[in-house]
């Protein structure tokens, strides 16, 4: 910053003693201080507009960097599961439909699966909600078995 010593201060001082006269010193000296004091807080605004957009730049470069590496990482699962593509030709008729396919009763075309990919996901949820109803009725069960064992 400014390489000021106390020499240069005295300096500048005995001259602001002279120019302004020592009635008008501790008026000078309050507008000077509130003239540094407005300065420091337009800095320091400055300073924090400028490390936003630095965050909003690395930030965007984070991104691009985890697009990228999601992208590669699809890739590499890709070439390792699959590399002459024949799991993908196999499963590229999955969700065809065809006039065979047509369910007679609500004219619906469905896929290729032995359930539509909607209804597997309903019967998969319904599944997993079950599975965590049992898990709850065992843990009921012991709780239940450890409270008589222990009234007995």
């Amino acid at each position: 910053m400014l390489d000021i010593g106390w020499i240069e201060i005295m300096v500048i001082a005995v001259i602001a003693l002279f120019v302004v006269g020592p009635k008008d010193i501790p008026k000078a000296l309050r507008t000077i201080g509130i003239w540094v004091g407005k300065l420091r807080s337009l800095s320091r605004e400055f300073q924090n507009t400028v490390e936003d957009a630095v965050r909003d730049t690395e930030l965007d470069e984070v991104k691009k960097q985890i697009e990228s590496a999601k992208t590669g990482f699809t890739k590499e699962i890709n070439e390792s599961i699959d590399p002459k593509g024949e799991l993908t030709g196999m499963l590229s008729g999955v969700n065809d439909t065809s006039e065979n396919t047509t369910s007679k009763d609500t004219n619906k075309t469905t896929s290729a699966w032995p359930l539509p990919l909607s209804e597997s996901k309903k019967k998969a949820e319904k599944e997993s909600i079950a599975s965590n109803d049992k898990i709850k009725e065992t843990k009921k069960n012991k709780e239940e078995k450890s409270a008589d064992s222990s009234n007995s």
